[in-house]
């Protein structure tokens, strides 16, 4: 059995100390303990306006016989900096500063609690001065996922799973008000085009207990998951993709 999983940071187990604890890997244990020989390849989906044509040269290079599309809002509710410098300086300078973005959100978990506060002050003022966009606008993002579903559903003898996103916590949260609510609704949006075309839908978010119980499964930058949440999600998985063995 081929599986491919289109995803994203969160979903390829990069973030992880093992990658192989990652749900894609931990999925091809599982059914190989079934008896079931599997391999699971993950390849990154980035919604915009090329994802749908990605998703069809994936489909003819791997031929699956199951794919699990895990969604991603992040290009939505998370505005950024970078994005911003982006539109007014141009690409080069757009990469430095999302670069910049970056190693400050990776090293703020690292530092004493004195440190990350003058960080997090800093990461503050820069937006205020600079001001933040999204990367996508909703409808955009929406429209990008229902190509990619349409291309999945023109596939002929392939089982394809949607995954909902978990959503974000801590200072992500709190820089982007309002994020709970734009994540739901994308979310309900992308629920609604799985179902339309008689995908599964499974929300990586419910799975882990909703909003708050989630909380305890991520990491310290408020976005990727722990190695409990990639096994919930793969043990989830298991009877959907069970479904097509």
């Amino acid at each position: 059995m081929k599986i491919l999983v289109l995803g994203h940071s969160d979903s390829d187990g990069s973030r992880l100390a093992n990658p192989r604890d990652g749900f894609p890997s931990l999925l091809q244990r599982m059914l190989a303990e079934r008896g079931i020989q599997a391999d699971a390849v993950h390849r990154y989906l980035y919604p915009g306006p090329t994802a749908a044509a990605f998703v069809a040269k994936q489909l003819e290079r791997e031929h699956p016989d199951v794919v699990v599309l895990a969604t991603t809002t992040h290009s939505v509710v998370v505005e950024l900096v970078s994005n911003r410098v982006r539109e007014r300086w141009g690409e080069r300078a757009g990469r430095w500063a999302e670069r910049a973005e970056r190693a400050v959100a990776r090293r703020a978990d690292r530092l004493p609690p004195r440190a990350t506060a003058v960080a997090t002050r800093l990461r503050r003022a820069g937006r205020r001065l600079v001001g933040t966009r999204p990367a996508l606008t909703e409808q955009g993002l929406i429209q990008s996922y229902e190509d990619c579903m349409m291309a999945l559903a023109q596939a002929e003898n392939v089982h394809t799973i949607i995954g909902g996103g978990i959503g974000y916590i801590g200072e992500i949260q709190r820089l982007n008000p309002g994020i709970d609510a734009r994540q739901a609704m994308l979310q309900a949006k992308f629920r609604a085009a799985a179902q339309a075309h008689h995908f599964d839908w499974l929300s990586h978010e419910a799975v882990l207990g909703g909003p708050g119980t989630k909380d305890k499964y991520y990491q310290p930058d408020g976005m990727h998951t722990d190695e409990r949440s990639h096994r919930l999600f793969a043990e989830a998985l298991l009877p959907l993709v069970l479904a097509r063995a």
